[in-house]
């Protein structure tokens, strides 16, 4: 490939500067050359990063043509960039674009001047990759508020999503194919990519048939069709299960299984194997591992009791419920979220009833559906997370006795840090709490102490995963969409702009 005739493609990369910069442009000279492994590259996706603004990702040619020639160059204008540090990211993908090459380059830049750097591409082999791009112009309209579809224009198929998870800063999702896609913020490897770069649209992971997948605040975990379970990102706490530490790009095999289901808090994660026994590994300061005291570990220990069939993990609590219908919480209590009036039960205390299916729990709150469809929240009420006004929204205002949301045919339940939302059998989708990050997806800044109706552009809702500060759901049909906070790119729209009604992931 090193003969063929040399390409020449100019892009301006637009980065948004955090303080004035002078009117001066930064040129960058990437030269790309590839190793004679890798096979016919159609597209090269470009990642630039400066310290200081946004990242930015363009697509060279935008559109599929013929097969590039190498050695190349691409004169990248970087308007509005910061002197210092500049990092460049370069993925060659070919004419399926299938993500087949990879590099990554860096060095100093100085505003109004010039560096050239070269990078060569190697194979990257069973790390395939889909490219998409939000449709030019959508992004205003979306900002304005209004209530029109944004579009998203997707170059190579859109797999539906069935799957979908959120961290602090981040989101996975499973497509129906069981490929793993991740994007946002990725500074300690949570994306299972071969960088720490925050990425703004989904870019698949390594592996191969997840069927589930779970998203801490700074670590992944997921399950594949084998019923193994593997963790990556970070492991300051022992949250992946297992040692060492994984670099950027690489994951951890949890030992023990076969497993069933996986959930991941804030610096701990726990897990059922198919035999119903419950296990947890990580941080342990809140005693959120259920194994009676606070001593953390690196390696799952068990939970104990039987019959165990999901469960849902946070900062400062634990619950889970068993194939009885019975529901069970433990961890730190200062919210009264463990539905009890101690302080600290460090092992499992059931909560009231015997007809339990599901539980999620946020930071300070819990909620639970019964199997007569009622919908179920306690803990503390600061932001009206538990949807029931009967208790203010107040600094003080928390219960240990579940208050019932209005309404009696509940299907699905995810709690967010300070925020609810629900999914109901007719597939509409409700949520409630705080929402000073647009997360709550009614086109408002304002905090609802019940439940509001999402806005929707026609869908019907099947899955719904929230977050920290940012939401994600799944229609009916496959289409995924996220709203709230982006910061970090976690809404996968190809923009850091936030969002405060759904928006379509690209797909």
């Amino acid at each position: 490939m090193t003969s063929r005739l040399a390409t020449l493609f100019t892009a301006a990369v637009v980065l948004c500067a955090l303080s004035c910069q002078p009117a001066k442009d930064a040129y960058v000279v990437l030269r790309t050359d590839v190793n004679c492994d890798v096979p016919r590259v159609y597209q090269m996706r470009v990642t630039v990063v400066n310290p200081g603004t946004p990242e930015f990702q363009k697509t060279i040619p935008e559109a599929v043509s013929a097969e590039l020639g190498f050695p190349s160059s691409v004169v990248l204008i970087l308007s509005g960039s910061h002197s210092g540090a500049i990092q460049v990211q370069v993925e060659a993908l070919d004419n399926k674009l299938t993500r087949v090459g990879y590099g990554t380059v860096s060095g100093q830049i100085v505003v109004g001047g010039r560096i050239d750097l070269s990078v060569q591409l190697a194979v990257l082999p069973n790390t395939p990759g889909v490219s998409a791009s939000v449709d030019g112009g959508q992004t205003d309209e979306a900002d304005s508020g209004t209530s029109s579809l944004p579009e998203v224009a997707a170059t190579g198929g859109a797999v539906p999503f069935v799957q979908v998870a959120v961290g602090k800063q981040s989101t996975c999702a499973i497509r129906s194919d069981t490929s793993l896609w991740c994007w946002g913020g990725n500074s300690y490897g949570q994306l299972l990519l071969p960088s720490t770069f925050n990425r703004l649209t989904p870019i698949e992971a390594a592996g191969a048939s997840r069927t589930q997948v779970a998203c801490g605040q700074s670590h992944s975990c997921a399950v594949n069709s084998q019923a193994a379970l593997s963790c990556w990102g970070n492991n300051g706490s022992g949250e992946l299960g297992a040692t060492p530490t994984p670099a950027a790009g690489q994951q951890v095999d949890v030992p023990g299984g076969p497993w069933q289901s996986v959930a991941t808090g804030v610096y701990q994660t726990c897990a059922i194997k198919q035999d119903g026994t419950l296990w947890c590994w990580g941080d342990n300061t809140n005693g959120t591992l259920g194994t009676g005291d606070t001593n953390p570990s690196t390696v799952p220990v068990q939970v104990t009791g039987q019959g165990w069939s999901q469960v849902s993990t946070n900062y400062l609590h634990s619950c889970a419920v068993k194939t009885d219908g019975t529901l069970w919480c433990w961890g730190l209590n200062a919210n009264l979220e463990a539905g009890t009036t101690s302080q600290f039960p460090w092992s499992p205390v059931q909560v009231g009833g015997t007809t339990w299916t599901q539980v999620t729990t946020g930071l300070y709150h819990t909620c639970a559906i019964k199997t007569d469809g009622t919908l179920w929240c306690w803990g503390g009420n600061f932001s009206g997370q538990l949807g029931n006004d009967s208790l203010p929204p107040l600094p003080t205002s928390q219960t240990s006795d579940p208050l019932q949301v209005t309404g009696t045919t509940w299907q699905s339940v995810s709690a967010g840090q300070s925020h609810t939302c629900a999914i109901m059998l007719d597939g509409t989708l409700w949520c409630w709490g705080f929402n000073e990050s647009g997360q709550l997806g009614d086109n408002t800044l304002d905090s609802k102490s019940t439940p509001v109706a999402v806005v929707t552009f026609g869908q019907t809702w099947a899955v719904v995963a929230a977050g920290v500060t940012h939401t994600c759901a799944l229609a009916t049909g496959g289409s995924l969409w996220c709203w709230g906070d982006n910061s970090a790119g976690q809404l996968g729209i190809g923009s850091s702009q936030p969002r405060e009604i759904p928006t379509r992931v690209a797909q």
